[in-house]
């Protein structure tokens, strides 16, 4: 039986419902940018999708995930839609010059093959070496590069035995297979009254519990102060993802911004990271539609495993 939000979201569905769709965009109404996996981007016409449509779905979503959205008082949506489980931002109105700007990150079960994200069986062999050796490790890339993608493709090197502790704002690293392992969620919104407990409960709930890896979602303002924190407990075998376009960006910018945003200070944090972090993988998008490895950096040896695509065997650890 179809169920009324199906049904209200039907005309974005009619975009999104493609297995191969990796992220449909709006810019203005009636018109969407489809971004397929060998296909790159598109653009159709979607004369269904007015503003007045776009800002009733809008609605219908963020009532029935329990988030504020008004056209005038509250015009961003942030969300992820129900059943499917795709990434849901929408703007709308005096901010965005055109009256929308909409993008749907899709979750589509999609398992890349290690050749298509570009790692040869010898990188293939230094990750599992380092996930297995419970190595400290970031996924970095740019916005919709399949970073959560490659994380979920690095933990299947553990064993389902493996105390894995999770904790994320929206639900995406696999991890049900652990049958010692739990996934925990934060609050989006601290004013949400979900019922959900913010960040830092979490954290501490996270480093209460024993874990073998510690893994984070994608580091923001509201968690990189508590994935510092736990690299910080000693702990091994952490994992997470970050928005970055090099590793350098990674041990250089990105924690410290994001962190100074969040209104909290922490002195020295690159020489904090290059301690800590034993291996960054970078990955980028190419106009294939395909996302792939390109650096491999070990930030306590100082040393490049993989640069500009390249694997330099004879100086991997």
């Amino acid at each position: 039986m179809t169920s009324p939000i199906s049904i209200i979201l039907g005309p974005l569905a009619a975009f999104y419902d493609d297995p191969n769709t990796v992220e449909m965009r709006m810019t203005r109404p009636k018109r969407v940018v489809v971004d397929r996996r060998g296909q790159g981007k598109i653009t159709l016409d979607a004369p269904e999708l007015t503003l007045a449509r776009i800002e009733d779905i809008c609605r219908s979503l963020a009532c029935v995930t329990g988030v504020k959205f008004h056209p005038e008082t509250a015009p961003k949506l942030s969300c992820v839609v129900p059943e499917v489980r795709h990434r849901f931002e929408c703007l709308v109105g005096a901010s965005v010059q055109t009256g929308v700007s909409m993008a749907i990150r899709c979750k589509h079960p999609f398992e890349p093959s290690w050749e298509q994200v570009g790692a040869a069986p010898a990188v293939v062999a230094y990750l599992k070496s380092a996930v297995l050796a419970e190595k400290n490790m970031i996924v970095s890339g740019a916005t919709n590069t399949g970073k959560t993608t490659f994380l979920n493709k690095l933990l299947r090197f553990l064993s389902d035995s493996r105390r894995v502790i999770a904790v994320e704002d929206t639900p995406e690293l696999e991890i049900d297979r652990f049958w010692d392992g739990v996934g925990l969620l934060a609050a989006r919104e601290a004013s949400t009254a979900s019922g959900m407990v913010d960040w830092r409960q979490l954290y501490d709930h996270q480093m209460r519990g024993t874990p073998d890896h510690v893994i984070f979602g994608e580091i923001s303002t509201q968690n990189a102060f508590a994935a510092l924190g736990a690299l910080n407990s000693g702990i091994t075998g952490f994992m997470c993802t970050i928005h970055a376009e090099s590793p350098y960006q990674v041990l250089h910018r990105k924690f410290d911004q994001m962190i100074a945003w969040s209104g909290q200070t922490m002195p020295r944090v690159p020489e904090f990271l290059a301690e800590l972090v034993d291996v960054v993988v970078q990955i980028k998008r190419s106009t294939d539609g395909y996302r792939r490895i390109t650096d491999i950096y070990e930030p306590r040896n100082d040393n490049w495993v993989m640069r500009d695509g390249d694997f330099l065997e004879k100086d991997a650890a």
